[in-house]
């Protein structure tokens, strides 16, 4: 019993209840050692209460000083506030994740951060953060003290934990789930290694929010990773903004975008990058859409500039429901594990002596159609093995079968998407593969998870590992 609570506890921290806000944290660490490429880092990440004045959640931290851009760490960030007045708390924090980039980090790729702060509120759902933290990254020279800034905002979601809760209505929507494919076309830019630059093809999603069903303008969160061209090991993370002609329908649309990226022999400098583009979206049913247009990235502190079209398909939320905003109920399921690659004898690229076995962080998110069908979007970044700077971003489809009346699950699961970096041989970055899991159901709402797959590089990669991964699944509702 005490392992199912603590199970349990765990899932809450990272899935927000009716009603409760998600607090969305922005950061900016500014090194005191400046003897690497890397001067400083920004993140974002999404944190739950889950006890009074404790909070946890996924966090992403980039390189955005200095020349590193496509550095990565994927991780959980956890916070505890101590109230000194009724505006201002004293803050400790820590992080913990994996991965790299840049040809920064050639070894494990796991970093350690470790914060102390204070947090003054500044408007209605606001908060400003001012502090020291410290940061090390194994197998790499990144050991510093920083100076910390971050802002805060606090936002209230239509998201329920569990099968049995009363319908919100009211919160923040998420309004649609996109898988894209876009083009970079790159204008007079030059790799890392001072060769041009050619057309890079890259894969990703988009998870796109509104203030209610009928907005018509909303927010979005888009990444995508190379696949073919100039780009292996490339991945870029950007937050926008859309405006609408219409809130659904055939429309046209605008867009404007920053985040960072980087990775491969691709240029960002730093790594911050920004976008602005437009295009038109059809309608192909009430539920699924196809976006087409095209952008212009730029990198603000490297030699990188390209022209970008892009498809996107988008699954529509909120026609579904019972007549009424908020009555359409999607279910969903997050995944929470450790990865681990049984490498290959071509694994590596060409001339690399390393021989461990990569550990990756992963994050997924399952979206499901029925009963037993899902969807599957899940992030990996590397932990251990000696293998910085790798990272995979897949995109499935899985079915889910029980066993009978007992708390067992059997699925099985197919995979396509990016992978890169770390020396690891991926031919290009398209990968693809599959797995079986099996899930002990511990309460309702969390399972116990453990499987084994296989990946392999599409276009001529010697990277064909057996995986293996054990976590925990969370259940949860979204409604639009």
């Amino acid at each position: 019993m005490k392992l199912r609570s603590a199970i349990a506890a765990l899932a809450v921290s990272s899935l927000p209840a009716v009603a409760d806000p998600i607090e969305f944290r922005y950061g900016f660490d500014v090194y005191s050692d400046r003897s690497t490429t890397l001067d400083g880092m920004n993140s974002v990440s999404a944190l739950v209460e889950v006890a009074p004045g404790l909070s946890f959640g996924p966090a992403l931290y980039s390189a955005v000083l200095g020349d590193a851009g496509g550095l990565f760490i994927g991780g959980f960030e956890l916070l505890k506030r101590v109230p000194l007045n009724d505006r201002t708390r004293l803050e400790f924090g820590g992080f913990i994740g994996g991965g790299g980039g840049a040809g920064l980090i050639p070894g494990d790729g796991l970093m350690t951060r470790a914060y102390v702060g204070l947090e003054r509120q500044v408007g209605r759902g606001f908060a400003a953060h001012l502090g020291v933290s410290y940061t090390d990254i194994t197998g790499s020279p990144v050991s510093s003290p920083a100076l910390s800034f971050g802002i805060t905002r606090q936002v209230d979601f239509a998201y329920s934990l569990g099968p049995n809760v009363d319908r919100p209505n009211s919160g923040r929507v998420l309004r649609a789930f996109k898988p894209l494919v876009k083009q970079f076309r790159p204008q007079s830019s030059l790799q890392r290694s001072g060769t041009p630059l050619r057309t890079m093809t890259l894969v990703g999603a988009e998870a796109t929010f509104a203030s209610g069903p009928e907005a018509r303008n909303e927010t979005f969160i888009q990444m995508s990773g190379a696949v073919a061209g100039d780009g292996e090991g490339y991945a870029d993370f950007q937050l926008g903004y859309r405006w609408l002609t219409r809130p659904d329908g055939f429309r046209a649309f605008a867009e404007v975008a920053g985040g960072f990226g980087g990775g491969g022999d691709v240029d960002t400098g730093g790594g911050l990058i920004a976008s602005a583009g437009a295009g038109i979206a059809f309608p192909i049913s009430k539920s699924l859409e196809v976006e087409a247009g095209a952008q212009v990235t730029h990198a603000l502190g490297g030699d990188f500039t390209a022209v970008s079209p892009f498809v996107r398909v988008a699954l529509r939320f909120g026609n579904k429901g019972d007549g009424g905003p908020y009555g359409d109920v999607r279910r969903w399921q997050q995944t929470v594990s450790l990865s681990y690659q049984s490498p290959n004898a071509g694994f590596r690229k060409a001339g690399d002596p390393r021989t461990a076995a990569p550990v990756l962080i992963e994050t997924a998110l399952d979206l499901f159609f029925t009963d037993r069908t899902y969807g599957i979007f899940s992030a990996q970044t590397v932990a251990s093995g000696d293998a910085g700077g790798y990272a995979v971003g897949l995109l499935g489809l899985g079915y889910a079968q029980p066993i009978g009346q007992s708390r067992w699950t059997v699925s099985g699961e197919l995979h396509l998407g990016a992978a890169g970096g770390g020396g690891v041989d991926t031919g290009g970055g398209l990968v693809g593969g599959g797995r079986v899991e099996l899930d002990y159901r511990v309460t309702d709402t969390v399972s116990l998870s453990a499987g084994v797959g296989t990946q392999r590089s599409l276009r001529g990669g010697g990277a064909k590992p057996t995986t293996f991964h054990l976590g925990f699944k969370a259940k949860f509702n979204t409604y639009h």
